[in-house]
């Protein structure tokens, strides 16, 4: 069906989730029976630190642009969210996101937290709204993309290549 299946799996590295994404098209899904709890993550083996992103995609850039810097990719927790997280208007009423609460719950080690969210409204919402709650807890960092709406569209800036422009699936009745 020309889709991207990412796959989250819990602590003992069984699947529990996945995340289906279209190539070139706007269709994004989960497959049936999936625990967003365990949504698409990279950890690392020994980290105090997480960088939490909306998207596999984005989180997947990340790891890209480290790998190009010359740095290592894989010594810091990776974790998306599988989309982005809607708040309640009243922050105290918002829960975190289930991922990042079973991410935190698996890894008491975290003590540091990089909100890698999209610059755009809902992102911003969800990073200011998360860094409240997590502050005092954790050491939170929002660091929203240098370029672009997320750090895709930074990779792509970074590499000359066009940014992805998603094609709305028409429906032919």
């Amino acid at each position: 069906y020309h889709n991207v299946v990412f796959v989250g799996q819990d602590k003992d590295g069984n699947a529990r989730y996945a995340n289906l994404r279209g190539i070139g098209t706007d269709f994004k899904g989960e497959a049936n029976g999936s625990d967003k709890r365990f949504s698409f993550s990279i950890p690392a083996m020994n980290s105090d630190t997480v960088h939490l992103f909306e998207s596999a995609v984005d989180l997947l850039s990340y790891a890209t642009m480290q790998k190009l810097d010359g740095k290592p990719w894989n010594v810091e927790h990776l974790v998306s969210l599988a989309g982005v997280y809607k708040p309640k208007k009243e922050t105290e009423e918002s829960k975190l996101p289930i991922a990042l609460g079973q991410f935190l719950e698996d890894h008491p080690e975290v003590r540091n937290v990089n909100l890698r969210f999209d610059n755009d409204p809902a992102g911003r919402i969800a990073m200011n709204t998360i860094y409240k709650q997590l502050t005092g807890k954790y050491n939170v960092c929002p660091l929203p993309p240098l370029s672009g709406k997320d750090y895709n569209d930074t990779l792509c800036d970074r590499l000359g290549l066009p940014r992805t422009k998603i094609i709305k699936k028409e429906v032919v009745r």
